[in-house]
């Protein structure tokens, strides 16, 4: 059972932002571009950024001069956070002076139209920025993604762990990393086939994601059965809450397993939370995560140790 992510996404399916504190210039763009893709739009470069945290986005367009932050920096800030790096930011300009264009380029735009805007023009372009979105999602999701369960596969992790601790240090937030794996799996397989094992393996990591309510959060696959849960800005508490989740959603499957004690399939998981700024790295915090996450099995399974405490939680029908 393959997963298959977006594959099938056209151009009429994409989100894009257009940015501009001119009521009418917002509404000119609305109309122009409202029949190629769902068209959202925000007065601001600071509301523009709030949204693409917390929204898929395909194409950012965005004025040039603007109050507050302009479009420049609203196109690096973008470029620097680990959610949004990606993102293409075209630019509406009313100069074309070649400082103008070239300061357009540096801070890292894909493309910019000058005002007044051609239809014709500024509408092909759009179509082709989004088509040109598409087909790097889809090579990054054949890149990056585990085509079994759809998690992200170690080779994203290696990728963008980096850049998520950056960003975590630069803002003081601290990464929680969970890490869980099914119990008595092997079991699992022997009684009803790898077949059946696989379809298990599609389904939790289907129930997990349904979980993890942000955009931010990362569901990695690091081994067999085995994988790896990262919570930006996340807290203790908030990770604790996240388990109880987890645990809770794999049990609510109610996918039978007749040689695990519960007689169903569970899960268990070890927590670990990283400090920014502090002696120890990102990777003695998985380390740890992964140490509780034995410590949760020896103690009984079905349930989570966090790091520095024998507290545990066992999820009961």
């Amino acid at each position: 059972m393959a997963f298959e992510k977006d594959s099938g996404r056209n151009v009429e399916e994409c989100n894009v932002l257009i940015v501009d504190d001119q009521a009418s210039s917002r509404m000119i763009m609305t109309s122009l571009l409202e029949d190629i893709a769902h068209i959202h739009t925000v007065e601001s470069a600071a509301q523009a950024k709030q949204f693409c945290l917390n929204n898929d986005v395909d194409l950012v367009v965005s004025d040039v001069h603007m109050p507050d932050m302009d479009g420049h920096q609203l196109c690096r800030e973008l470029q620097d956070d680990p959610i949004t790096y990606q993102l293409p930011v075209m630019f509406v300009t009313a100069s074309d002076s070649d400082e103008e264009q070239e300061a357009c380029w540096e801070s890292g735009c894909v493309d910019f139209v000058t005002k007044p805007i051609n239809a014709t023009t500024f509408r092909n372009r759009v179509k082709a920025q989004l088509n040109h979105k598409l087909k790097a999602d889809l090579l990054e999701t054949l890149i990056y993604t585990d085509r079994l369960t759809g998690a992200f596969n170690r080779h994203y992790l290696d990728e963008r762990l980096t850049n998520i601790v950056k960003e975590a240090d630069r803002e003081g937030h601290p990464i929680a990393a969970a890490m869980f794996d099914i119990d008595f799996f092997k079991q699992y397989n022997d009684e009803y086939g790898h077949i059946s094992g696989d379809s298990c393996l599609w389904k939790l990591t289907s129930a997990v994601r349904q979980v993890l309510l942000r955009p931010m959060d990362h569901l990695v696959r690091v081994g067999g059965e085995e994988f790896l849960v990262l919570l930006p800005n996340t807290t203790e508490t908030g990770a604790e809450v996240v388990c109880q989740r987890i645990l809770q959603a794999v049990r609510d499957l109610r996918l039978p397993h007749i040689r695990s004690p519960f007689k169903k399939v569970t899960v268990s998981v070890g927590v670990s939370v990283y400090q920014p700024n502090q002696q120890q790295s990102m990777e003695q915090v998985m380390l740890e995560a992964d140490q509780c996450l034995y410590k949760a099995k020896n103690q009984g399974r079905n349930q989570y140790i966090r790091s520095g405490s024998e507290e545990h939680s066992n999820v009961m029908d």
